[in-house]
C-alpha cells in the first residue's frame, strides 16, 4: 500500500465512524458513549499507525 493508500482510508474510517456516532444519536439508542469512546480510541490509533507506516525517509 501506498502513502496515499493508508491516507485515503483514514479519511474514509474516520467519516464512517462519524456518521455511525451520528445515526446513533439521532436514533437515541443506548450505549452511544461508549461506542464513541471505542470508536475513537480505535480511529486515533488508526491515524497514529498511518503516520508512523506513512513517514517519509530522512
Amino acid at each position: 500500500m501506498t502513502q496515499k493508500t493508508y491516507l485515503r482510508l483514514m479519511l474514509a474510517l474516520t467519516m464512517v465512524y462519524g456518521v455511525v456516532i451520528a445515526l446513533l444519536t439521532l436514533l437515541q439508542t443506548g450505549g452511544v458513549g461508549v461506542a464513541a469512546i471505542v470508536g475513537g480510541v480505535i480511529v486515533g490509533l488508526g491515524w497514529a499507525l498511518t503516520g508512523v507506516l506513512t513517514k517519509r525517509p530522512s
